[in-house]
């Protein structure tokens, strides 16, 4: 595929540095965990067109965001991703009523 060399570095890189990857799936449908992985050069170069890479979110990634319940079709919506640091997200303050967020600690899904 056009993006195995890129694959292959996140594959490396593991799931402690970002970007990096979590895990890898092979065809057969054995799931590799990349923290455990002993050898994960060997994992990088083993890779090849029908594995699936499962990869940390990385600057343009579409992500979709849902604020339960679904009243109206604005409850879902697609965002672009740009990571910040600590694991955190922001939302814009334009695309806070459709979600209802009024920041009191209840929870939404993405």
């Amino acid at each position: 595929p056009w993006n195995i060399d890129a694959l292959k570095d996140l594959v490396m890189r593991g799931p402690f540095e970002h970007p990096g990857a979590n895990y890898v799936i092979r065809p057969d449908g054995v799931k590799i965990r990349l923290d455990f992985a002993s050898d994960r050069k060997a994992l990088a170069d083993s890779l090849v067109s029908g594995y699936i890479v499962e990869r940390h979110l990385m600057d343009g990634d579409v992500v979709l965001f849902n604020r339960q319940p679904s009243l109206h079709r604005m409850s879902v919506m697609a965002h672009f991703v740009r990571v910040l640091p600590f694991r955190t997200f922001r939302l814009h303050p334009s695309v806070c009523p459709p979600y209802n967020a009024d920041f009191d600690g209840t929870g939404v899904r993405s």
